[in-house]
């Protein structure tokens, strides 16, 4: 996705290949359960939680970024090299960048949008809809994120180990960090540009163009949050199902949350931190330093985003193609989007969410605006305190029927027709086993194909 929420390229690939995999092994669809979209080249638009749009754009669609000036939002099209613009509901202009383009953001000081290219090492300039630079930064560069108190640009490179600092359409400092840095996070309250770094384990303060600071975490970094309510950054430890809080430069808690940690999302209205726990298809919410529910959503949920116009957290589950709406800590709708959604952006002007389906091409849109149709559904939710599950209903706006979703850790799986069977201890751990397998296999061939020099 563009912007913090983004994860790599070859992420993508691996969960992609992993997911296909394991479902194909056991005979299972790999579609998500419950009506899809089609395969063609589509963004999907919400309403609140109602898909009002589904765009078709280019080939494997990942990040998207809004761009205030204009009103238009930037999907990102990973296979086809291209971004598409979108205005409301209609593509104006599809534009052609480097190789793998992965994310972007929004530079307020001069209107630009700043696109990643995975694949060719460099960084396409954007003004509206034209290509008016390309800069050259490191290998593999992944992550891009904007500095309001110098205005700079800081790119992550993760062949290379280095951060890029740009400045306009200019490369002012390369600067050496850990290994394999990916997603970057802002801190206003000290100006500090906070890196992490997935195979060092570490986090890189910048301040400037200067790293001041390398902080050990938990296994495998992967997602990284600022909350202004106290001032900390925290970091998802995928590896170690661990969050790491920090405050200016030290850790100051490790809080255990669940297995494979990823995105994580603030929410202004109660001060809480969501954290995507994309294995055990759970969302963690934190107050302060304390896991205060584990929220059950479907499968494989990468991260999330704030809606401010109606307070909810929207989780994207990219194994079964859906949408979690949170309220608080209570599930109140889920919506079907297409085929492996990932990126996701809002935009204030329409009040519509973004959502980028990698596999079917397309963006689904969702007004938040209250739909006049209802729906009742089922939503299962675990106590903090307990093992046993406490079931709650709720009434959502959503106009589309959608299959509920029932994960390994629950001992059930809902099958394509509907009808529900139950899965023993054995098949459970058989489950988890070809999984890795699967896992490790797509990540050795999304290496070659991804990560190779271009």
């Amino acid at each position: 996705m563009m912007g913090g929420m983004a994860k790599r390229g070859r992420l993508i690939a691996v969960m992609a290949v992993s997911i296909a995999i394991l479902l194909s092994a056991f005979g299972l669809p790999v579609a998500a359960y419950g009506p899809q979209n089609s395969g063609q080249n589509n963004p999907s638009v919400i309403n609140g939680t109602t898909v009002i749009a589904t765009i078709p754009v280019g080939h494997q669609p990942v990040g998207v970024a809004y761009d205030p000036s204009n009103g238009y939002i930037y999907v990102a099209n990973h296979g086809s090299g291209t971004v598409s613009v979108i205005n409301g509901t209609t593509v104006i202009a599809t534009i052609p960048v480097g190789k793998l383009p992965f994310g972007g953001v929004y530079d307020p000081s001069n209107g630009y949008i700043y696109v990643i290219n995975h694949g060719s090492g460099t960084v396409s300039v954007i003004n509206g809809t034209t290509v008016i630079a390309t800069i050259p930064v490191g290998k593999w560069p992944a992550i891009v994120e904007y500095d309001p108190s110098n205005g700079y640009l800081y790119v992550t490179n993760e062949g290379s180990g280095t951060v890029s600092v740009i400045n306009g359409t200019t490369v002012i400092a390369n600067i050496t960090v850990g290994q394999d840095p990916t997603v970057v996070a802002y801190d206003p309250s000290n100006g500090y540009i906070y890196v992490i770094n997935e195979f060092s384990e570490t986090v890189s303060v910048i301040n400037g163009t200067t790293v001041i600071a390398n902080i050990t975490v938990g296994a495998a970094p992967e997602g990284i949050a600022y909350d202004p309510s106290n001032g900390y950054i925290y970091v998802t430890n995928y590896g170690s199902g661990t969050v790491s809080v920090i405050n200016g430069t030290t850790v100051i808690a490790t809080i255990t949350v669940g297995s494979g940690p990823a995105g994580v999302a603030y929410n202004p209205s109660n001060g809480y931190i969501y954290v995507a726990d994309s294995i055990s298809d759970s969302v963690s919410v934190i107050n302060g330093t304390t896991v205060i529910a584990n929220i059950t959503v479907g499968q494989g949920p990468v991260g999330g985003v704030y809606d401010p116009s109606n307070g909810y957290i929207y989780v994207i589950n990219f194994a079964s193609n859906t949408v979690s709406v949170i309220n608080g800590t209570t599930v109140i709708a889920t919506i079907t989007v297409g085929k492996w959604p990932f990126g996701v952006a809002y935009d204030p002007s329409n009040g519509y969410l973004y959502i980028a389906n990698y596999g079917s091409d397309t963006v689904s849109v969702i007004s938040t605006s209250v739909s006049t149709s209802t729906s009742t559904s089922s939503v299962t939710t675990p106590t903090t305190s307990t093992s046993t599950s406490v079931s709650t209903s709720s009434t959502s706006t959503s106009t589309t029927t959608t299959a509920s979703v029932t994960t390994i850790a629950t001992t059930t799986a809902t099958a394509a027709n509907g009808q529900t069977r139950q899965i023993g201890a054995l098949q459970i751990a058989t489950w988890a086993l070809v999984g890795v397998a699967a896992f490790l296999l797509a990540y050795l061939l999304s290496g070659f194909v991804l990560s190779r020099k271009p």
